[in-house]
């Protein structure tokens, strides 16, 4: 399958998203996560801000919801280990990609995905997907020209956008990532 696909994906569904600036997330709460549906450019400290409020989302709720989340590089996941070992002890199953640049911790319930060549390079995301929790942070590192890293994304509670995430993320990575089960068939 031709890992473009994700990228593709990726760039027909941003024009679907009303803009939104970085002050627009100061005021987000967790419980406006299932009201919220938005487009940005934002910083890393503002996406670090987005990503907390989707996995303590996961934390609070746990044994509820797969979580599949990109760093990027492994090196990355350093700098928030203590979260996301809560993460991997409240998902049913936590998924981390990114280009392994660094030895993974050794959670439970923890898959690592190699990105390595691939597209998914520049992509961070965050999604939880289970009954009742569905949220989908999907955004593309953008160059600012100035050595700042900043992203382009969106963010969504919609069910149906994270089972597509996942959905094509199964087709990158068949072995390593079962194919998931509707949100009709989840709820019912």
């Amino acid at each position: 399958m031709n890992n473009d696909v994700f990228s593709t994906f990726y760039h027909n569904l941003l024009p679907h998203f009303s803009p939104r600036t970085e002050g627009f997330i100061a005021n987000l709460k967790p419980q406006d996560l299932h009201h919220s549906s938005f487009r940005y450019i934002f910083s890393v400290r503002s996406m670090i801000e987005i990503s907390h409020l989707i996995e303590d989302s996961v934390i609070e709720t746990s044994g509820v919801a797969d979580t599949h989340v990109s760093f990027q590089y492994y090196s990355r996941i350093a700098a928030q280990a203590k979260q996301y070992k809560r993460v991997a002890e409240s998902a049913r199953q936590l998924w981390l990609y990114g280009v392994p640049d660094a030895p993974l911790p050794k959670w439970p319930r923890t898959i690592g995905i190699s990105t390595s060549g691939t597209p998914l390079e520049k992509y961070w995301f965050v999604v939880a997907y289970g009954a009742g929790l569905y949220a989908t942070l999907l955004a593309e590192e953008i160059d600012a020209g100035n050595g700042q890293r900043l992203y382009e994304g969106f963010y969504t509670f919609e069910p149906e956008t994270a089972y597509q995430v996942i959905r094509l993320l199964h087709q990158m990575y068949p072995v390593q990532i079962p194919e998931p089960v509707s949100p009709k068939d989840q709820e019912g």
